[in-house]
């Protein structure tokens, strides 16, 4: 690791959800990644990617039919290496979610937060 990285503020914001089982398990990935080179991570669950969120569903997600990590173990590793969990509340309102409805650890934040935390990011992925 090297001083040039590590403190950098990533911002990952997730528009795939449980419908595109392929495209929820990449972000997750590289979010784990640059926090692994202690980097700040936020993964931003906006539209679709706010399905991923919903207590009982990412349990049913497998990238690998044949593997025993689900879409749930991948959320769980990003939390425990340090990556935030946020969700746009607009989002949650496409869904009719309601804060009870979301796995643990992930903070409520309303649409224009997002455009804070960008500005404040070094770095911005999209998927």
């Amino acid at each position: 690791m090297t001083e040039e990285v590590e403190g950098k503020k990533v911002l990952v914001i997730q528009t795939h959800g449980i419908e595109t089982p392929r495209r929820t398990y990449s972000p997750l990935f590289y979010a784990m990644a640059a926090a692994a080179m202690d980097m700040d991570v936020l993964v931003w669950f906006t539209m679709d990617g706010t399905s991923q969120l919903k207590k009982g569903a990412a349990e049913k997600i497998k990238l690998e039919p044949r593997s025993d990590v689900t879409l749930k173990t991948m959320l769980e590793r990003a939390k425990e290496e340090g990556v935030k969990l946020r969700v746009c509340q607009q989002s949650m309102n496409l869904f009719d979610m309601t804060e009870e409805d979301l796995i643990p650890s992930v903070e409520v934040l309303g649409a224009a937060s997002i455009i804070e935390l960008a500005l404040n990011a070094d770095l911005v992925m999209y998927f």
